[in-house]
């Protein structure tokens, strides 16, 4: 029994001795640019590693562990490849997502070979390429603490954002769709930006969102951001949009302050059912006057053919009946070869009875939904 606990602490010896002398053949340098900031506050985190034993091939590999604590962007790695004396350089952009004390840890992976290692490797042919054989191992890296504070007011935003909006028109025809943009720009935790209302709904006005278009830019100041945000709004009467007001706070300044839209009224103009159904006046043709002698004998031949047909179409009145409003609705249904006229059709006809065809077609207009206009036409008839 005393023979094995012996062994066992030379063992535990010899590990301690290898940690020892492999921890001498690098050092490394951790930096942070501020260890007491607020909630969302960007910070810098950088490390210098460099090789110190000129005996060894040696290789590194760091990284911060994940946490939800803690939002982690990797801004640059740059590597200086001397022979035997290795220099690595990490930079890295956090942001605190807690208040409180939060541990920063990391991973360091380090692998050690030499040169016969390295050359037996690339023995053979272009293709006959072996992986390197080296001694990995994570070493310890003690972990880093930062105190973070709450944010002195309730702010929706935090960083230095700024807000424009673009309306396409303030006069629009009953259900047109009215086109806007929001375009969010800045410096800060950009995250936030998916999370708000750019565009509140508005009672009786049918609501489109497009994909948002963001560009985004990791620097050591922040996340750079210019967000561009789409929106259709479809109403039948006028309306307004309302004001947006947000709270932001910017901790490189250490101030709050606000981000409005003010309240904007849209003008509905009413559409007549008639415009619908495209009627065109056409004028009549201009002709020379011999013309119109022929026109005169067309016109009696026409009148006697019109008498005759008169009374072979009272004897079979009951196989020929007249159009109706039915035919004239199916009618004007299969000429709709583009999705917006047969929306603006449907919403104008009866939007309850056709509301899924209604929401097809938008989907098909405002997000790129493929759809067959010929399947869907039938459909309607088939519905009506």
């Amino acid at each position: 029994m005393n023979r094995g606990h012996g062994r066992y602490f030379f063992f535990l010896i010899l590990l301690f001795v290898e940690a020892l002398i492999g921890s001498t053949d690098y050092n490394y340098k951790l930096s942070l640019s501020k260890r007491s900031l607020y909630l969302k506050e960007p910070l810098v985190l950088t490390l210098d590693i460099n090789q110190t034993d000129s005996s060894k091939v040696m290789f590194f590999d760091f990284n911060i562990v994940d946490s939800k604590d803690i939002f982690v962007h990797r801004l640059d790695k740059r590597v200086d490849e001397g022979y035997h004396a290795r220099k690595e350089h990490y930079t890295y952009l956090l942001y605190p997502l807690k208040t409180g004390e939060l541990s920063i840890d990391f991973k360091l992976l380090v692998r050690r070979g030499n040169d016969e290692m390295l050359t037996t490797a690339f023995t053979g042919g272009r293709y006959n390429v072996k992986a390197v054989e080296t001694d990995d191992r994570y070493e310890a890296i003690e972990s880093e603490k930062i105190e973070v504070k709450p944010l002195p007011v309730k702010a929706d935003l935090v960083g230095r954002y700024t807000i424009a909006r673009k309306v396409e028109s303030t006069r629009v025809k009953s259900f047109e769709p009215l086109y806007i943009e929001v375009t969010v720009s800045g410096v800060g935790y950009a995250p936030d930006l998916d999370s708000i209302e750019w565009m509140p709904p508005v009672p009786g006005v049918r609501f489109f969102k497009d994909k948002p278009k963001i560009e985004t830019r990791y620097t050591e100041e922040g996340i750079e951001t210019k967000a561009i945000f789409g929106y259709a709004l479809i109403g039948e009467k006028s309306y307004t949009l309302p004001k947006l007001r947000l709270q932001a706070f910017d901790t490189k300044e250490k101030k709050a302050y606000n981000i409005a839209l003010e309240a904007l009224n849209i003008d509905v103009m009413a559409v007549k059912s008639s415009i619908l159904l495209d009627e065109k006046s056409v004028p009549p043709p201009i002709e020379p006057p011999f013309e119109s002698v022929k026109r005169f004998i067309l016109y009696i031949l026409i009148f006697a053919a019109g008498w005759i047909s008169a009374i072979l179409a009272m004897k079979f009145k009951t196989l020929l009946p007249s159009p109706t409003l039915e035919d004239e609705w199916r009618g004007v249904v299969k000429s709709c070869s583009d999705p917006k006229d047969l929306l603006k059709l449907l919403l104008k006809k009866d939007p309850s009875r056709y509301k899924d065809y209604i929401e097809r077609l938008e989907r098909s207009i405002y997000e790129g939904e493929k759809i067959d206009m010929k399947a869907l036409k039938r459909e309607v008839l088939n519905d009506s």
